[in-house]
């Protein structure tokens, strides 16, 4: 297979874009859109032991509160948030208390990882 010299990356167009090798993004993210969000900063890596009674355990509670969990002590967290539709463990929240809802899990999940 001969490459095209000719052939360039694509970039983000009016609308859409026909292809995505080598796509430069940037303009895209350099829009307003995106201004008010935090810059990325560089920080020192800080990773806490667990300790060993909460090694291989599965805590059958809510992921808003996970004390025996230290902070910055996992590498990965995979959780499935509750989607507040009518299951039977449902509380039937309102939009805003399901989004206060998230923002306490989020919360802890993001300090635990």
């Amino acid at each position: 297979m001969v490459s095209d010299p000719k052939r360039t990356g694509t970039k983000t167009s009016a609308f859409g874009s026909p292809g995505r090798v080598n796509h430069d993004s940037t303009p895209f993210y350099a829009s307003r859109l995106y201004e008010v969000l935090p810059k990325e900063e560089i920080m020192d890596y800080i990773e806490n032991p667990i300790p060993p009674q909460s090694l291989d355990k599965i805590f059958c509670k809510s992921s808003e509160k996970m004390g025996e969990i230290p902070d910055n002590s996992i590498h990965l967290m995979i959780t499935s948030p509750p989607y507040n539709v009518g299951k039977e463990y449902d509380e039937n929240l309102t939009l805003n208390e399901y989004r206060e809802f998230l923002r306490k899990v989020w919360s802890e999940v993001s300090n635990s990882c």
